[in-house]
């Protein structure tokens, strides 16, 4: 029984993660990590009760490795260590305790939550990979699981094609996409629907041309009636018909990194047959799936691909694309954090702090995996994930080189091509951050480890994988696999309360008119999420915000600081508790807290220009001014506030003039304010 719901988890996995909108959303994470935990869980005991053979997964220890240093990362250390491997989130962490007068250990994590939902995360797909391997080293799971993907890959690409051109704006049909988004199939972003495409058409592909069938030297007229008569034709034409649906829908999608990776990946499988020498004729055969692919995406219109192509030009001709921004900027935190990194899964945590570009933007990936990985783990996470792909790839090509089985070749180079094909493409985009993709990544992985190693003929053995004859590390691996499980239900059922009651106050605006028992409400209700959630920040910060206003100062300042201690770059935080400082008569605290929430979040014009107003308040005007002109250039609407604030202030007319940056924006709601106050020449300069 264990083992059928094993199976079951599995295929049932394999199909819901793309399906579930790429697993993106807290509901879809859970559901994703909690049945890859419960379905190898189940494997397990069914394989140590039965007495049958856990086979030992290639690449298992520097994976393991990762998810032990993704769990260092979270554990606090005293401040000399964390300042000599990380002197930068040193810093960060010195700032916060000197903000919220505290002291003690320091994580090299930036965001606790974010590096244990990547834990949580990459660790079903660690789970996903060994039950991979387990299930399919056994042939009819294995061909079967092809098979499954080959159906599943081709109903999905036909449905996301009649999708792209019949509707506009709905996943799957039925709902509503975000904003400004090209939706494709379940997916509201095409480049991830790409993504997954293009790891199954290489596979599908590869069982394309294992179905082939052959023909002696015979006549055209005679060869097709050869084809036709033969028992493998009508499979080899239905999975052609699957493969060039595929590769159709990844141009549809007008992903311009899919489109790259795919013809990549397309020359790398047959620059593979062409060194296996299996057969002269699948030359011909690849050469035409490219020719037939080419007429058929022709049929769909070749125009909007070129002119997706043609936007990488700006209008006088040089090539502009914004993720050279991002990776620029990403290549400085990776110089500011290089060993050990921010913590895994904390970019959109640590990017506003070195962002250079002025946008409205919210960046929560790098649009490069690569950078991204420096970034999160530094050369240490790099170096491990590095290992893994490094290890499988090797350990399985030197047993492909050796095999002589049809099936077992083709779909190898099917993998291969597949996991090459998406880290061609990670180059561009965040696909392995994508839940579903990351899955399907993982068991690419796994079935990459399976067609290298399971025996397809009668005779031949079972699999070539080596099997853990130790009892002892069979139960251990059961009791971590039951340890898992049980920590991702909990993570995720933390997660998803913290969620419920935070959707009842998230919106509800505070007051000072707001009544005492409202707020009492509000404060309940803010606690109930922190109790479920104690590593999400907002949930004490709104508690927070209600104990001030209930005028409970002590509670207040003690959830602003453990919001602080578990997110201590939130700029919107720091802000908060500024003005809490200074209404507690605590300016040496103050400036430190508002200069940081304007450090932190450096395109937020807000926080630069509450830090200037203080500025004003504490009689430092010079200081002041250079901060508001700072503000200005960010946010030249703020204009009006600024002039109001330095009149006040009572800053002189030469003051005002040097506040005031050269920018379009500012100079004209400038002259506007001069105009109105009867000083038309000046006003006639500035415009």
């Amino acid at each position: 029984m264990t083992l059928k719901l094993s199976k079951f988890l599995f295929f049932f996995l394999l199909v819901f993660s793309p399906l579930a909108f790429g697993t993106t959303e807290a509901w879809s994470y859970f559901l994703m990590e909690t049945l890859a935990a419960a379905a190898l869980l189940c494997f397990l005991i069914w394989a140590t009760r039965h007495d049958r053979d856990i086979y030992q997964v290639p690449g298992i220890i520097p994976l393991t490795l990762l998810l032990v240093y993704m769990l260092f990362q979270m554990i606090p250390l005293p401040p000399a260590v964390i300042k000599l491997i990380s002197p930068n989130t040193f810093n960060i962490y010195q700032t916060h305790q000197a903000v919220t007068g505290t002291s003690g250990w320091m994580p090299l994590s930036v965001h606790l939550k974010s590096t244990a939902s990547e834990f949580f995360r990459v660790g079903s797909y660690v789970a996903y990979y060994i039950l991979t391997v387990q299930l399919l080293s056994r042939k009819n799971s294995f061909q079967t699981t092809v098979f499954t993907i080959a159906v599943f890959g081709s109903l999905l690409a036909f449905s996301s094609i009649l999708q792209f051109y019949l509707t506009e704006d709905r996943l799957l049909w039925f709902r509503h996409s975000p904003i400004n988004s090209i939706v494709v199939g379940p997916y509201a972003n095409h480049n991830h629907y790409a993504g997954l495409m293009e790891m199954i058409f290489p596979i599908v592909l590869g069982l394309f041309l294992f179905y082939r069938p052959r023909i002696g030297n015979r006549s055209l007229i005679k060869g097709i009636a050869e084809i036709l008569s033969q028992e493998k034709a009508n499979i080899h034409i239905l999975i052609g018909t699957g493969a060039l649906l595929i590769i159709i829908s990844i141009f549809v999608s007008l992903s311009r990194g899919a489109m790259i990776s795919t013809c990549m990946a397309l020359a790398l499988f047959t620059i593979l047959l062409l060194k296996k020498k299996i057969s002269r004729g699948n030359t011909i055969v690849i050469i035409a799936v490219i020719m037939v692919s080419a007429l058929s995406i022709g049929w769909f219109g070749w125009d909007q691909i070129f002119d997706r192509f043609a936007r990488l030009k700006k209008a006088h001709g040089v090539i502009y694309e914004s993720r050279l921004e991002f990776w620029k900027d990403s290549s400085e935190i990776i110089s500011n954090y290089p060993l050990t990194g921010t913590g895994m899964g904390t970019f959109d945590n640590i990017y506003p702090l070195h962002r250079t570009f002025e946008s409205t933007r919210i960046l929560t990936h790098a649009h490069n995996d690569y950078l991204e990985l420096l970034v999160d783990g530094g050369i240490i996470g790099f170096g491990l994930a590095a290992c893994f792909i490094i290890s499988i790839v090797g350990k399985t090509y030197k047993v492909f080189s050796r095999r002589r089985d049809g099936f077992s070749i083709y779909i190898y180079m099917g993998s291969l091509t597949a996991i090459a094909a998406l880290l061609f493409h990670s180059f561009t985009d965040f696909n392995l951050h994508i839940g579903a993709n990351g899955l399907w990544f993982f068991l690419t992985a796994g079935i990459l480890v399976v067609s290298a190693n399971t025996g397809i003929r009668e005779n031949s053995n079972p699999t070539r994988l080596t099997p853990v004859s130790t009892r002892g590390i069979r139960t251990a691996s059961i009791a971590f696999a039951c340890l898992f499980t049980l920590a991702v239900v909990g993570f995720n059922m933390s997660n998803l309360m913290g969620r419920f009651y935070d959707s009842n106050i998230r919106r509800v605006a505070l007051s000072t008119q707001t009544q005492a028992e409202a707020l009492r409400k509000y404060q309940k209700v803010a606690s109930l999420a922190k109790r479920f959630d104690p590593l999400h920040s907002e949930y004490p910060y709104y508690a927070a915000n209600a104990a001030l206003f209930l005028s409970e100062t002590d509670i207040s300042q003690k959830e602003y600081s453990r919001s602080l201690a578990l997110e201590p770059l939130n700029s919107r935080h720091l802000n908060q508790y500024a003005r809490f400082l200074v209404m507690q008569d605590l300016p040496e605290r103050a400036e430190p807290a508002f200069h940081a929430a304007m450090k932190y979040d450096k395109s937020n014009a807000r926080y630069t220009f509450e830090y200037a107003a203080w500025l004003f308040t504490q009689n430092k005007p010079d200081q002041g001014l250079k901060v508001l002109k700072k503000a200005l250039t960010l946010d030249g609407t703020l204009m009006e506030q600024a002039l109001t604030l330095m009149i006040l202030t009572g800053i002189d007319q030469e003051g005002i003039q040097e506040a005031i940056p050269d920018t379009p924006e500012s100079s004209i709601e400038y002259a506007r304010f001069l105009f109105d106050t009867g000083k038309i020449m000046e006003a006639a300069d500035r415009y």
